[in-house]
């Protein structure tokens, strides 16, 4: 027969040493999870930023290949050289930076308010044929587009 003085003292329930150990291994992994889930979310936002910044950066030079492609003249204005006017049909296109945030092509923005573009220069080399180099930054990235002019 059993009685209750026969039960192991295991039987009787957890000491309170044990329930403050548990409570402080869950107190550690759920920490563990939280952080975790914060640095997912975290590097997630850079990534977003960083590919926004290569998309605009390359749009502008799209757009700059665009308007280079079939010109028949270009000429650079400005010390150093900031504004770029493409002569084809359908333009002119001019291409201008004023040292603000906005890179613009005829007054219109071709980036938006979440990047900044700076340090833009142009350049070119007339010798035949034509070279024309266009630099720039967008938040620090560097781009940079060379082109040829063929008649």
């Amino acid at each position: 027969m059993i009685t209750e003085k026969s039960l192991p003292a295991c039987r009787q329930g957890f000491s309170l040493i044990e329930v403050i150990i548990y409570i402080a291994l869950m107190a550690f992994l759920t920490g563990a999870g939280i952080t975790a889930a914060f640095f997912v979310i975290d590097s997630s936002q850079k990534n977003k930023g960083e590919v926004n910044v290569q998309a605009e950066g390359n749009f502008i030079l799209r757009k700059i290949d665009w308007a280079l492609t079939g010109a028949a003249d270009v000429s650079c204005t400005g010390t150093p050289c900031t504004t770029l006017t493409v002569t084809k049909a359908g333009g002119p296109y001019i291409f201008s930076y004023d040292g603000s945030k906005y890179f613009q092509l005829g007054g219109l923005n071709l980036n938006s308010s979440l990047v900044t573009v700076s340090g833009v220069v142009y350049s070119i080399d007339a010798t035949p044929p034509k070279k024309i180099t266009a630099d720039f930054t967008v938040n620090g990235k560097a781009f940079n587009l060379t082109k040829y002019l063929r008649k």
